[in-house]
């Protein structure tokens, strides 16, 4: 499997047009990332039993120093700072060119904490200092490669995504015609909807802009990426998430969302696996009916999606029915979130009928 940032960095710094696979190969586990620290612990022991010998590659947070330029490069200096500085490990088989006008292949292992929960995290940097500190060297050659987080997370996401299509397209699901799922009149409400928040009073007293090019912006419950065609419309390409993988694929396929800017993901979990307070603007365009049986679940992937949101960060989320909103708006007051709900009833149609709007606090 490609992964596209890290395969341009290895190709271009260490001849190798490389195949990667995560440790945790099954998409659905896309839902709730590990670090595969079992198999880490495993490198670990053959490691001391002298039986590694496989080259290895530290990926390091983009502008953190190499640890080799470093005078305190010690275990002590490694182990304080291995957080910090190092995004993952990678264990490389390679298979030398049989033309040396051709770059040599390889297989690559990636462990990577860059998604995945806190307690996974502290458990990857535990261990990964017994497998790179200078009192275990490993017998072997080692690289060190910058790569920034977000370009890492998205090789991860992507690495997931074209499995999942994979295993859509190998399951003999049907992928329907584009016109048949793409509704001209829904992007349009939503594109609708944008413009009106832009507009709205609290935004422009605000100082800061709730959707512009560039902007860091996370959609939850995307679904197909029927409302994300409008967000491209404002040239911001946001990270989308949905549990449900039909849905996913059938987005994947048209290429209406993104394999490096998608994961499929239980809502209720985003803290779980992104960092907080990471998104300018958090959306969800038409999130699903909440009814009184289901809210509680609203409700968590309301204040998960609070958790996402930078510090006088936007969140909106648009619903079919007054009291849905009503109930979102309810328990968000609860929490400390004081925002309103904006009658967007313009047209035929009962999508985005309703939106809730609210500022996060500084």
């Amino acid at each position: 499997m490609k992964m596209s940032n890290l395969s341009s960095l290895f190709l271009k710094n260490l001849g190798i047009d490389a195949s990667f696979y995560l440790t945790e190969d099954d998409f659905s586990s896309q839902r709730f990332l590990y670090a595969g620290i079992p198999q880490l612990e495993e490198l670990v022991q053959l490691k001391k039993s002298g039986q590694f010998d496989f080259e290895t590659v530290l990926l390091l947070h983009e502008n953190n120093p190499m640890f080799d330029k470093n005078p305190a490069d010690t275990d002590e200096f490694i182990r304080r700072n291995a957080q910090a500085a190092i995004a993952g490990f990678v264990m490389i088989e390679r298979q030398p060119s049989a033309s040396p006008d051709l770059p040599d292949t390889g297989n690559c292992l990636v462990f990577t904490s860059v998604v995945s929960d806190l307690e996974t995290k502290c458990a990857f940097y535990a261990i990964l200092p017994e497998l790179i500190s200078k009192s275990a060297v490993l017998n072997c050659p080692t690289y060190q490669l910058e790569i920034s987080f977000e370009d890492l997370a998205d090789d991860v996401f992507e690495y997931y995504s074209k499995n999942a299509l994979a295993f859509f397209k190998e399951s003999g699901q049907t992928v329907p015609p584009y016109d048949s799922v793409y509704s001209t009149a829904r992007v349009s409400k939503a594109a609708a909807t944008i413009q009106k928040i832009k507009q709205n009073p609290k935004v422009i007293a605000s100082g800061r802009e709730f959707i512009a090019p560039n902007m860091s912006v996370l959609e939850v419950c995307c679904g197909n990426g029927m409302s994300t065609l409008a967000l491209y419309d404002e040239n911001v390409t946001p990270i989308c998430v949905d549990i449900n993988e039909d849905d996913i694929c059938i987005g994947l396929s048209h290429g209406v969302l993104k394999p490096e800017k998608t994961i499929i993901m239980d809502a209720t979990a985003l803290s779980k696996n992104l960092n907080s307070e990471r998104f300018d603007t958090v959306i969800g365009f038409m999130i699903g009916t909440v009814y009184e049986f289901n809210k509680n679940i609203w409700f968590s992937i309301a204040d998960e999606s609070v958790k996402m949101l930078k510090p006088g960060g936007f969140l909106l989320f648009t619903l079919r029915e007054k009291h849905e909103a009503e109930w979102i708006f309810d328990h968000l007051k609860e929490n400390g979130i004081f925002g309103e709900i904006i009658d967007n009833r313009n047209d035929e149609t009962n999508y985005d009928s309703w939106i809730y709007f609210a500022q996060k606090g500084i």
